[in-house]
């Protein structure tokens, strides 16, 4: 009856949804500390998808083309910056620091795209 009883929490256990998913990566393919820390923390997984959510809104918006590849080329730089940091209080505050940067760019015209705020949890 033990061996069952084993059988079975094991069974439930690995059916249980665990934080490996990233916005932004597949967590099943995170190589560094950053990628590994964003998908073992809850804290930095929801700013990665905030940020995630936030990036695709405003490239879709119409910021006109210079911003756009403003927006993309500061992406990367960010992304090298980020991946420099060497603990998990550096990424979360490389993470809030890009929300306000992505979240500031001007529209040319219609609606500019609301920003998700890292504290709000996301609707999926």
């Amino acid at each position: 009856m033990k061996n069952i009883a084993g059988i079975l929490l094991a069974l439930v256990a690995s059916a249980l949804p665990a934080v490996s998913h990233a916005a932004s990566f597949d967590c099943a393919k995170a190589a560094s500390f950053v990628e590994k820390a964003i998908c073992s923390n809850a804290t930095l997984s929801r700013l990665d998808d905030a940020l995630s959510e936030n990036y695709s809104s405003m490239r879709a918006a119409n910021i006109g083309d210079g911003a756009r590849k403003h927006l993309q080329a500061s992406q990367k730089k960010w992304l090298a910056e980020r991946n420099r940091c060497a603990d998990e209080k550096c990424v979360a505050s490389a993470y809030r620091k890009r929300i306000d940067e992505i979240c500031e760019y001007p529209v040319v015209s219609g609606v500019h795209p609301g920003c998700i705020s890292p504290d709000e949890p996301l609707s999926r």
